[in-house]
């Protein structure tokens, strides 16, 4: 039986060896191969997420500086679009003031013409009644207190027109 053991024991052995072998020559290398690629990919795969990445951080870094680019743009056409009416309220409110002192002007200018067309009329109607009282007097002969009451008729006819 130990010799039936043995004789197991070295064929088991020397079957291992054969099959190690023939595995060594034909599956050991193509194996390691395969394993070594595997590797590499992932090797490669994780060069690939670390320029994404990278591509990533430059893009939201080109990204964020745009936005920035964009706020104060924005904010200087805000600044400038406030400039623009202020100054357009200060037009409209200088061209309101100009209207008011044309306005005005004219309005003087009226009353003056009324007041000077006024200032005529009542010229004309004291020399119509200087002409009149003149007349009275010439048709009449008077003495003076004739010439006193005529005189005061005539001045409350001009305070009457006044």
């Amino acid at each position: 039986m130990d010799l039936i053991i043995v004789n197991q024991l070295i064929t088991q052995i020397l079957g291992f060896l054969v099959v190690l072998w023939i595995l060594r020559a034909f599956a050991w290398k193509p194996l390691l191969k395969v394993l070594e690629d595997r590797r590499q990919k992932i090797a490669d795969d994780f060069a690939a997420a670390g320029r994404v990445r990278a591509e990533v951080e430059a893009l939201k870094a080109e990204f964020e500086g745009r936005m920035r680019e964009i706020e104060s743009t924005a904010r200087q056409r805000i600044t400038e679009a406030a400039r623009e009416g202020e100054r357009l309220s200060s037009q409209i409110v200088e061209e309101g003031r100009q209207r008011a002192r044309e306005q005005l002007e004219r309005a003087t200018a009226e009353i003056v013409r009324e007041k000077d067309k006024a200032l005529a009329e009542m010229r004309e109607q004291m020399v119509r009644s200087v002409i009149s009282a003149t007349e009275r007097v010439v048709r009449q002969k008077l003495d003076d207190a004739g010439h006193r009451s005529l005189i005061e008729r005539f001045l409350s006819e001009v305070e009457g027109v006044r």
